[in-house]
């Protein structure tokens, strides 16, 4: 018997193609389905075995991983194949009867996940607002080695923290200036002194849009909505709205209920809604900002829908009542949003923390399409991030999960790649090390200046994350 087995060892482990050949003459017979299988490190493909005899008694089967690319667990006729390392591979399936054998192969090619490149910027990349196209073609030529191989790009055009979507009047009004995102170290300076207007706004969008459909990138362009005034300033939720904050937190309190105003709103013409809840009514200017601007989707900012922020014990803790107002505004959301998309800002916490200090429900994950776990260094370290980060990629079903890098900010001073450099070099390592189980990288792609992060770094990163 192992004389009869030895040359079949033998042609697997030399990654032979051929198979025997199967005729209807043959005593046994064995085949396997699919005949190949192209997957992701990390994903499971059910594969099938038949085994046909002459004889009376069901052939015994065995399907195994002829190398280490795959693990195979066998149940009957069939096994979960899941995905391991990079490269080409094979399983086979063993069919015995007696002293009769038949083998079959699928072959396996296991590839990069497909990746996204997520580019958080702001307005202060552009010199021009009126004629946006060559600042647009710059900034995206400039991460070309990094979002080449992507396989889509999502630039994140932070207009502002929220004052130019709940004050926004519609289409008829497009010549109304915004709040835009000018602030460094919290205060305007005159270098940004430059009016944006919303009819401006749809132009970048439809620009970074045409210069990607060019060259042939699948690119999506989205805004943000932010809870507190980090980025410009905030008079509607400050001075107009304070019901609709927790001042005690520093958040919009998506519970709260509006107070009458006589002002025109793209969603409601007559003036804000007497009782609606601010939650809702945030949700419905956006929806109709995104869908007028051309964005393909929203990042709820800094971990917007909860009331708090980014430590342990920086919340209200947790109530029912509380989670369940959360899931409302995520459901509301996906509703009013139709198409769009939703990304998530996490709090830098894993879920459980994220559960107990600010009652975030386990369920409302799945109403983002992308969760960035939040790692900027600024805030945390890499110990708290890396435990972020595992707890959200074990949520298994949901979103995609963004790994976080971190080298400038686009309001602020510093730079973490030179005042945090040993902690931006170990958030590059590990988006490295889990790139096989993780969606994607974001990162902000411009700093207080609006300059871009320098591109020998971008070059020395897409080459460890795309290299095989």
């Amino acid at each position: 018997m192992l004389r009869r087995l030895a040359p079949l060892a033998l042609a697997v482990a030399a990654g032979c193609t051929e198979r025997p050949p199967a005729s209807a003459d043959a005593p046994l017979t064995v085949s396997l389905s699919p005949a190949s299988i192209d997957c992701a490190p990390g994903r499971t493909v059910v594969v099938r075995a038949t085994a046909t005899s002459r004889e009376g008694t069901p052939p015994r089967l065995r399907i195994a991983s002829a190398d280490g690319r795959t693990s195979v667990v066998q149940r009957g006729d069939s096994a979960e194949v899941r995905c391991e390392t990079r490269g080409a591979g094979s399983v086979v399936a063993w069919a015995s009867q007696g002293r009769l054998r038949a083998a079959a192969r699928t072959a396996v090619t296991v590839a990069a996940r497909p990746s996204t490149v997520v580019l958080f910027a702001t307005p202060k990349i552009l010199a021009d607002f009126e004629n946006p196209r060559q600042g647009v073609e710059s900034f995206l030529r400039h991460y070309e080695p990094l979002t080449a191989r992507a396989a889509e790009v999502v630039v994140i055009f932070a207009v502002g923290n929220s004052e130019h979507i709940l004050s926004y009047r519609g289409p008829r009004y497009a010549g109304d200036s915004v709040m835009w995102a000018a602030y460094t170290d919290g205060k305007d300076v005159p270098a940004f002194a430059r009016k944006l207007r919303f009819r401006q706004i749809a132009g970048i969008v439809r620009a970074f849009h045409d210069v990607a459909a060019a060259s042939g990138t699948r690119l999506k362009v989205y805004d943000q909505i932010d809870p507190g005034p980090e980025m410009a300033w905030e008079y509607w939720k400050y001075t107009r709205h304070p019901e609709c904050m927790d001042l005690r937190l520093e958040s919009f309190d998506i519970r709260g209920r509006l107070k009458p105003d006589s002002l025109i709103y793209a969603s409601a013409p007559g003036g804000a809604p007497a009782g609606k809840q601010c939650g809702e009514f945030i949700v419905d200017q956006a929806a109709e900002y995104l869908r007028d601007m051309g964005f393909d989707g929203i990042l709820y900012g800094n971990q917007f829908g909860t009331r708090g922020k980014w430590e342990p014990g920086r919340g209200p803790g947790y109530t029912a009542d509380e989670a369940a107002a959360i899931q409302a505004f995520l459901d509301y959301s996906r509703r009013a949003y139709g198409p769009r998309e939703i990304m998530w800002f996490d709090s830098y916490n894993n879920v459980d923390v994220e559960r107990e200090t600010f009652s975030f429900p386990r369920s409302g994950y799945r109403a983002f399409d992308y969760l960035m776990a939040s790692g900027f260094c600024v805030i945390t370290d890499t110990g708290r991030y890396l435990d972020n980060l595992r707890s959200k990629l074990a949520l298994g079903d949901g979103p995609r999960i963004l790994a976080t890098l971190d080298y400038v900010d686009p309001w602020y001073t510093y730079a973490s790649m030179r005042d945090y450099a040993a902690e931006s070099r170990r958030l590059e390592d590990i988006a490295v090390a889990y790139r096989d189980r993780i969606d994607g990288v974001v990162f902000f792609a411009n700093d207080h200046n609006g300059v871009p992060v320098p591109r020998r770094l971008v070059e020395a990163f897409a080459a460890r994350y795309h290299g095989d």
